[in-house]
C-alpha cells in the first residue's frame, strides 16, 4: 500500500520568505480528502484503532505502522464535504499539516522544517504568524517541538515493529472487497502479525517482546483489524449516498 502524500508545494521555510504569512487556527481536513493512509506511530495505535485498520507497510527496508481511512486510493471515508475530520482520532501526520520535516542523511539527520505553500490554511491576514521581529515565534516553536516528537516516535515505533519482523511474525497480505455487484476494491503490499507464528513463540520470545512493548504493538494491530468491516460499511453507504445524489439531480427522461 502506497503512503499518502498531502503536500502539494512543500518549500523548506525561510524567515525572509514567510516572514509575513500567518497559519489560520480553523480547523478545515480538505488537503486531506484525498488522503486513504498516514502513518502513524506505536504510541498513537492505542487511540488510532478505535476508527481504523492498522496494518505495517515496508518502507526502505523499515516497517511502520499504517493506518487506513478507505478502501480506495486517493480517497479518505473520515473528511466529509465540508471538510470536516469525522473519526475521534486525527493522527499526528495529520495534525503536523502544513509543516513537513526534511531529515538530511548527510548531515547527522538534521532536520529542515518545510511548509505546504499550497495549503489553505495559510494567509496574511489572520491567524498565528510564523515570525516575530526576524525570530520564530512561539507558534512555530511550538510546530517544531512536534515535528521533533513526530520524528523521536517513528524512529521508536520503526524500533519495536523490527523486533516483529525480526522474530519472523510479520506475513504480507492482500485483501478484496466486494462492495456490490459491480465494484470491488483491492488493497495490496501491507503487511499483518500471522496469529500461527505468534501462538507458536518460545516463552522466551513473548517474554522478550512484552517487555519491550513490541508485543503490545502487535496485539492493539490485530484488534484494529476488525475495522476493515466498518470501512466496507461506510464505503457502500458513500456509493449509495453519491448515486442517489447523481439520480436525482439527473433530469427528467
Amino acid at each position: 500500500m502506497p503512503v499518502m502524500q498531502i503536500y502539494e508545494r512543500p518549500v523548506t521555510l525561510d524567515r525572509n520568505v514567510h516572514q509575513n504569512i500567518r497559519i489560520s487556527s480553523e480547523s478545515n481536513y480538505s488537503f486531506a480528502r484525498s488522503c486513504q493512509t498516514a502513518v502513524i506511530a506505536a504510541v498513537e495505535m492505542s487511540q488510532a484503532i478505535k476508527d481504523f485498520p492498522v496494518v505495517f507497510i515496508k518502507e526502505n527496508n523499515n516497517f511502520l505502522p499504517l493506518a487506513i481511512f478507505s478502501l480506495k486510493q486517493s480517497n479518505n471515508l473520515f473528511v466529509n464535504d465540508a471538510g470536516q475530520w469525522t473519526a475521534r482520532y486525527i493522527p499526528a501526520f495529520i495534525r503536523r499539516y502544513p509543516f513537513v520535516p526534511a531529515i538530511s542523511p548527510s548531515q547527522d539527520e538534521q532536520m529542515t522544517v518545510c511548509i505546504d505553500e499550497a495549503a489553505n490554511c495559510i494567509n496574511q491576514d489572520h491567524g498565528d504568524l510564523l515570525f516575530v521581529n526576524g525570530n520564530n515565534s512561539v507558534f512555530l516553536e511550538k510546530a517544531i517541538l512536534f515535528l521533533q516528537e513526530y520524528k523521536t516516535q517513528t524512529d521508536i515505533s520503526i524500533a519495536l515493529v523490527k523486533q516483529l519482523a525480526d522474530a519472523g511474525l510479520l506475513v504480507e497480505q492482500a485483501a478484496s472487497f466486494k462492495i456490490n455487484d459491480s465494484q470491488s476494491f483491492d488493497l495490496t503490499g501491507f503487511f499483518v502479525v500471522d496469529k500461527a507464528k505468534l501462538a507458536a513463540l518460545s516463552p522466551e520470545s513473548i517474554y522478550s517482546l512484552f517487555k519491550s512493548g513490541a508485543l503490545h504493538i502487535a496485539y492493539l494491530h490485530l484488534s484494529s483489524l476488525d475495522n476493515l468491516d466498518r470501512l466496507v460499511s461506510m464505503f457502500a453507504k458513500r456509493l449509495a449516498e453519491a448515486a442517489k445524489n447523481e439520480a436525482s439531480a439527473a433530469p427528467n427522461a
